[in-house]
């Protein structure tokens, strides 16, 4: 037997009204990343010392991870001298804008603020842990493909940290999602 003309204008009223509740929910949540990102945009800003402590830890970090593997390091200021070349550590080199990005979204997202709050420290960790391989695979090219430097820097590794971002905030996804129950 074919549906009734009622039962399909039902249906279709019923779809017609998840498609504008999806609308609203991702509409929301773009909106609220936005709101994030501006808001921390203004901050670093108007708060230098934000932007010194990304530079700060970076170098820091840098420093360890190559005593760590017995490779002499010399600093000055935000600079490293490291195998007969040099970097210079500014803010765009820390992983603190990345973070405020990955943060906006995590932030931004329908989901508890316990998970919110996990998640939050471990893209931390993540992105800042991705940045030191960065910066330390660019130290590489410095000291053995010059040449190459300026491409690795701008595209290869700018990329790089978007898709890092993405992966990192798909990777709390997938740890913060609760199963829904299968219909019978």
């Amino acid at each position: 037997m074919a549906p009734s003309r009622a039962a399909s204008r039902r249906s279709a009223t019923a779809a017609t009204r998840r498609a504008e509740s999806t609308r609203r929910v991702v509409l929301g949540f773009l909106l609220r990343c936005l709101a994030y990102w501006g808001a921390a945009l203004l901050l670093v800003s108007r708060v230098p010392a934000i932007d010194d402590f990304g530079v700060r830890i970076t170098v820091r970090t840098l420093q360890l991870v190559l005593a760590a593997f017995r490779v002499h390091v010399g600093r000055l200021g935000s600079s490293l001298f490291v195998g007969g070349t040099s970097v210079q550590i500014v803010p765009d080199c820390s992983p603190h804008l990345a973070y405020l990005i990955y943060a906006g979204v995590v932030l931004a997202f329908p989901a508890p603020w316990r998970a919110r709050l996990v998640g939050l420290v471990a893209g931390a960790v993540a992105i800042h842990a991705f940045n030191t391989v960065r910066i330390l695979a660019l130290i590489g090219v410095l000291i053995w493909k010059r040449e190459w430097f300026e491409f690795a820097h701008v595209y290869l590794w700018q990329t790089g940290t978007v898709i890092a971002v993405f992966a990192t905030f798909a990777l709390w996804l997938r740890a913060t999602a609760q199963p829904r129950p299968v219909a019978a």
